[in-house]
């Protein structure tokens, strides 16, 4: 790559953490309209994918266990998560989304979608939304605990 090239591509990438950065303060604002804080709807988002023990969920959320126990304790006495034997290891519990809990997700990832459109240009929506589709689909394939199945979502 020329220097030119390294340039541009810097300055694409700034603008793409400029992109996360005003759309997650806009997703902190719904997020408590909704009653709900960003790592709590992460934790949702990895229980959707199957039960985790807490450990888990804390390293899958890059926050500390004593910060993971905190929002464990508070969402399940809403009623989002609750504890099930581990099925492998008897000593351990494992947590899962209940009824409640995937209720509160798709409710706070419809009022994200409803709030998205505002941000596309009418005559580049499509071109737009493909290339969100895109980076999504790169970011969840690099997961370690492989790509969400896309109909699993839809439950």
């Amino acid at each position: 790559m020329t220097e030119i090239e390294n340039d541009t591509m810097d300055r694409r990438l700034i603008l793409m953490a400029r992109t996360v950065v005003v759309l997650f303060r806009q997703f902190e604002t719904i997020a408590r309209e909704l009653d709900i804080t960003i790592p709590q709807y992460r934790f949702l988002l990895f229980l959707k994918r199957g039960p985790k023990r807490a450990g888990e969920l804390a390293v899958d959320a890059a926050i500390r266990k004593p910060t993971a126990s905190g929002l464990i304790s508070d969402m399940e006495k809403r009623g989002l998560i609750s504890r099930a034997p581990d099925r492998e290891d008897g000593r351990s519990v494992k947590l899962k989304l209940t009824p409640k809990g995937l209720k509160k997700h798709r409710e706070f990832e419809e009022a994200l979608a409803r709030y998205l459109p505002s941000l596309l240009d009418k005559g580049d929506a499509g071109r737009m939304l493909d290339a969100f589709s895109e980076l999504a689909y790169i970011i969840d394939a690099q997961r370690s605990d492989g790509p969400v199945d896309a109909e699993a979502l839809e439950d």
